[in-house]
């Protein structure tokens, strides 16, 4: 007869033990109040603010391990930062947690938020922690600082733009497929890579603060819902359509060995979501600069297509024919 797990922290207990050392920022007064008060003066430029919420089973494996679950969680917020320009300032966290969780989780959980801000140089600005019948969900409130004006919004995308993107795309698909403990025979090297781009995305910070700053860009998303999906985001957001050549889609050597195995795979990239990469419209002018700019920031960058009137979202295979799709992407409902 095996033992229940051991029980979870009381509340406060849990916040002064594992949350309340990460409240590094003056405004979190150390998680003792209820709010967190960000001084008049205390940071430059506008604020943007993003919330996003995963659940288990849904947005990551019931078995994930805790730090790779507190990394996933606010990569998956600083994406959305990313591509509005935005430098990370702090975020809150709230937990529901089940009666499964246990201290040890909440130790490895917090040593994974832990590494996340000694890596994007932010802190924990407080949250709320309460029990829940199940199952783990986790939302995370992101705070970031730009400066004023010039935050990158989707709409704003004018005809005869030039479509970018950072990374990679599909990676997030095939890799959640690996996870899973789906057989794609690939080789080793090629599905850990994948794998890991799903488990721990890459937000473009450096990038994405740099675009902003620059100017260059008259629109942004960043690619959770999938590049199409995200792309036709954009689009409304324009009131304009968008014309992405399909060979211009830059794929990892796991998605280009898919592709090349059942052109099937193709469509699933473009719409499986989880990549967390930037994706924005520029002025053809501005292609020099934008090389540079991803030089300079060590950031993967492809030209994909450009900007059309109308207001759909169409992918152009080599041949000239429209590559047919079933969705666009991930939906939350």
């Amino acid at each position: 007869m095996t033992s229940p797990p051991p029980p979870i922290l009381d509340e406060f207990g849990l916040i002064a033990r594992h949350l309340a050392p990460l409240a590094t920022h003056k405004g979190a007064d150390g998680l003792r109040d209820d709010v967190a008060i960000l001084a008049a003066g205390s940071f430059d430029g506008d604020l943007v603010i993003n919330t996003d919420a995963v659940v288990s089973g849904v947005h990551f494996l019931e078995t994930e391990n805790p730090a790779l679950i507190a990394e996933r969680v606010l990569r998956v917020n600083l994406s959305d930062l990313a591509a509005k320009g935005a430098k990370p300032l702090g975020y809150q966290l709230t937990l529901a947690l089940p009666s499964v969780v246990d201290d040890a989780w909440m130790a490895s959980f917090a040593a994974g938020l832990r590494a996340n801000q000694a890596a994007f140089n932010w802190s924990l600005l407080g949250g709320d922690t309460v029990r829940s019948p199940g199952p783990l969900t986790i939302s995370v409130t992101a705070f970031g600082t730009v400066p004023h004006a010039k935050a990158l919004r989707r709409g704003g995308a004018q005809i005869g733009d030039e479509i970018w993107v950072t990374g990679w795309i599909g990676d997030g698909a095939l890799g959640l497929a690996i996870a899973k403990g789906h057989d794609l025979s690939l080789p080793t090297g090629i599905a850990a890579a994948a794998e890991q781009k799903f488990r721990l995305p890459q937000p473009r910070i450096a990038f994405g603060v740099a675009l902003a700053e620059s100017g260059l860009a008259t629109a942004s998303a960043d690619v959770s819902d999938g590049l199409i999906a995200d792309l036709g985001h954009i689009a409304s957001a324009s009131a304009l359509g968008m014309a992405i050549e399909a060979a211009s889609v830059p794929l990892s050597d796991a998605g280009r060995l898919m592709t090349e195995r059942d052109a099937e795979w193709l469509p699933r990239l473009l719409t499986g979501g989880d990549d967390y990469e930037v994706i924005f419209t520029a002025p053809p002018l501005a292609a020099q600069q934008l090389a540079a700019m991803a030089e300079a920031t060590r950031t993967p960058l492809c030209r994909i297509g450009h900007t059309i009137a109308g207001t759909e979202v169409v992918v152009t295979l080599p041949n000239g024919d429209a590559l047919p799709m079933l969705t666009s992407g991930y939906t939350h409902f």
